[in-house]
């Protein structure tokens, strides 16, 4: 994938920047900012999916409260 980005920026980029190795550098960093745009999408999303277990957790226990009452009578006793 990495190849194909970078030759179809090195041709867009040839009337811009005629001197190729600057057009590589601009195109390398255009690759970086695609890369890093992409996995900043995925953290989210694996975020996002962290924080609905966390919900689901959070409901059963409210559910269980809900169920008993808020007297405490769905925990344990320690002594």
């Amino acid at each position: 994938m990495k190849d194909q980005f970078m030759r179809i920026a090195m041709a867009r980029l040839k009337s811009i920047y005629p001197f190729k190795p600057q057009r590589r550098a601009v195109a390398a960093k255009m690759w970086v900012r695609y890369v890093d745009k992409n996995l900043a999408k995925k953290s989210v999303c694996a975020n996002h999916a962290r924080w609905q277990d966390e919900e689901e957790e959070l409901n059963k226990r409210m559910n269980i409260i809900g169920q008993n009452g808020n007297t405490g009578e769905h925990y344990e006793e320690s002594h």
